[in-house]
């Protein structure tokens, strides 16, 4: 494995860690027990874009799809991204560690420009 495959497995490897930790918090954190609170919600008592995401997330993980997209109308998009991301970064991780394989750096360019379009295309909502 050569320098520029250690450090794509490196970040992929990085991503799947915060991704697992993200959807395993939404999983043992059901929507009415979440710990962390809005900020911006208990300073204005207004709801921000992202108001119900956790929420939202942990409906998704228990698949409770209605019930995530009654928190937040933008969630269910989020979630696929993050779930998406999340196997597809393992995928790269098996292909480098277990089966050995280069990764071209056209591929990497390719997945990366894709990656963030898809980013801008799922989280532009939340600006608005």
């Amino acid at each position: 494995m050569n320098l520029k495959n250690n450090s794509y497995f490196l970040i992929n490897f990085i991503f799947v860690i915060i991704i697992g930790v993200v959807l395993c918090y939404s999983y043992f954190f059901y929507p009415n027990n979440q710990p962390i609170s809005c900020a911006y919600k208990l300073q204005t008592g207004l709801d921000c874009s992202s108001c119900g995401l956790s929420r939202a997330f942990s409906a998704f993980t228990h698949l409770k799809w209605e019930e995530g997209k009654a928190y937040n109308s933008n969630a269910l998009l989020c979630f696929y991204f993050f779930l998406s991301q999340f196997i597809f970064r393992l995928s790269i991780i098996y292909i480098i560690a277990i089966h050995k394989k280069n990764i071209r750096p056209f591929f990497i360019w390719t997945e990366s420009t894709i990656t963030i379009i898809l980013f801008i295309f799922t989280f532009y909502k939340f600006l608005l």
